[in-house]
């Protein structure tokens, strides 16, 4: 490793460490001390009325200092977002090479509609409708995973530098009713193949796809599948059966990829053989059994170490705004012309270990018979994310994951993921992450195993 890179990778894990130990001081500073005791004022010689039930005080994550809304004063049909999210990394042990990198991804979203402002229950059918555009921007080297010997990107948004289109679709929602679609360009993720809890990973194996191809193994600019940020002609028709229940369908024009990759200046990729299409179908149901939905308050209760679960008796009771995905059991499968037939499914639910506030564990895994087009022709992994493990940081995740990508020649790649994830605010989230890449690149003999540290810092506003 070279002078330079050994000084990124110390400032690395140095601002790792300053992350997490200022989130634990910065939580004793913020919280709520208990009220000075006052002293007992004199009553008369009559029998006291019952005392009120203890006031129960709520924790959210705060509001940030960036509302794109407030700050351009758009009006009330139109909602715009913008997004960056940078992915520093080094890798000080294992792979064929010791390196530091950084990759940033830049996002802006708009979305028109009249029903933004109006309560669901009011709408009429032109509120049901929206027009939707985002563009990305990506900056830094893609390439690290595979200058030190790694066969799947370490970084989520390791991809080609320069601008994409990732979608300009019209779409109904279903509002209160069964019926929603979305017509345009548009990638194939959301709604997908991906799962809510895979967000929480940094990982491109657990982010979003489950490891299902994004490039042809034999011509890596080559895409496989139009997975955001790239995009393709397409759409799809969801019917919401019941509260819980999901049914969707997809078509995507494959052909189209390649070119629309190419509009805004970014990387021009050679068209996909044979062109064709590709068809999605995807069943999601998520019964309350699995676990509440998202946005339900956890019951906690405030000690003098922080925050923990509440149990028979509290005498100071606090609602803590819940950060975990719903429980969710996802079926899919794909038929296309180029990555041939594969499934996928996905379970996450809450296993009842009490560890912190609240948890949930989740399995997947994807199988395509066509290895020949697909790098990882089967993956299976799983993982366990935990809130509030520390009382003094009851917004906090842990993040665990591990997964192994089977079928490449000879062998095999296995990815071990651990991150902390510290919601500074509504706009700003750090998380540090550790990596360890098992068996890397599937080659026999395997370059050694690789740990790799890095930060993921996203800003939203």
């Amino acid at each position: 490793m070279g002078r330079t890179d050994r000084r990124l990778g110390l400032l690395l894990l140095n601002v790792i460490w300053l992350a997490l130990a200022w989130a634990d001081l910065a939580a004793a500073a913020d919280a709520p001390r208990p009220p000075t005791p006052q002293p007992a004022a004199e009553q008369p010689n009559t029998a006291a009325p019952a005392a009120d039930p203890p006031q129960s005080e709520r924790l959210a994550v705060t509001d940030g200092w960036l509302n794109g809304a407030r700050l351009l004063h758009l009006p009330d049909w139109l909602s715009f977002s913008f997004s960056w999210t940078a992915e520093p990394f080094m890798n000080p042990v294992g792979g064929v090479r010791e390196l530091s990198n950084w990759v940033q991804q830049s996002s802006l979203s708009l979305a028109a509609s009249s029903g933004l402002a109006k309560p669901t229950p009011q709408w009429r059918e032109v509120d049901h409708w929206s027009v939707n555009l985002d563009v990305t921007h990506n900056a830094g080297d893609p390439s690290y995973a595979s200058t030190i010997g790694a066969l799947f990107p370490l970084q989520q948004v390791a991809y080609p530098t320069g601008f994409l289109l990732s979608e300009l679709s019209l779409s109904r929602s279903s509002g209160s009713g069964w019926l929603q679609f979305k017509g345009g360009i548009m990638p194939i993720n959301p709604p997908f193949i991906t799962a809510p809890i895979f967000n929480s990973y940094v990982h491109s194996a657990f982010n979003n796809t489950l490891n299902l191809s994004l490039v042809n193994r034999f011509s890596p600019s080559t895409v496989t599948l139009p997975i955001s940020p790239y995009a393709a002609l397409g759409g799809s028709v969801s019917l919401q059966a019941a509260p819980d229940l999901n049914l969707r369908y997809g078509w995507f024009d494959l052909g189209s990829t390649s070119s629309i990759a190419g509009w805004l200046g970014g990387a021009t990729l050679p068209p996909l053989g044979g062109g064709g299409g590709a068809q999605l179908l995807q069943l999601d149901w998520s019964p309350a059994a699995l676990g509440p939905p998202s946005g339900a308050d956890l019951q906690a209760c405030r000690s003098g170490s922080g925050v923990q679960r509440r149990g028979l008796s509290c005498s100071r009771p606090v609602q803590v705004s819940s950060q975990m995905p719903p429980g969710l059991i996802s079926l899919g499968g794909i038929s296309s012309s180029n990555l041939g037939e594969a499934a996928y499914a996905s379970l996450t639910l809450r296993s009842g270990v009490p560890l912190g506030l609240d948890e949930r564990v989740w399995i997947g895994g994807s199988w395509s018979r066509t290895a020949e087009q697909n790098p990882g022709p089967s993956f299976v992994g799983g993982g366990w994310l935990i809130q509030g493990l520390l009382p003094s940081r009851p917004l906090d995740l842990l993040v665990f994951g591990a997964g192994r990508a089977n079928g490449l020649g000879s062998g095999y790649e296995g990815v071990i993921e651990l991150g902390y994830q510290w919601q500074v605010n509504s706009n700003v989230n750090l998380q540090p992450t550790l990596q360890w890449i098992i068996h890397p690149n599937g080659a026999t003999p395997a370059p050694p195993g690789i740990l790799a540290a890095g930060l993921q810092i996203s800003v939203n506003f």
